[in-house]
């Protein structure tokens, strides 16, 4: 075998062994419990002014 061989080897092995190892997490998990996400405390539109203010 040459070194080029092992090396794809052992990073499909790697790859292999730390998908087998990693814990399975549910996909939307909340990173931070507790907290609320960002859009939930969102400014309402801000009132429209029917000129242009002038300097």
């Amino acid at each position: 075998m040459t070194l080029i061989t092992v090396l794809i080897l052992v990073a499909a092995l790697a790859v292999i062994a730390l998908l087998a190892l990693a814990p399975s997490a549910p996909a939307r998990r909340n990173p931070f419990p507790g907290r609320r996400s960002r859009a939930d405390h969102r400014r309402g539109s801000a009132p429209r002014l029917n000129h242009v203010p002038r300097q």
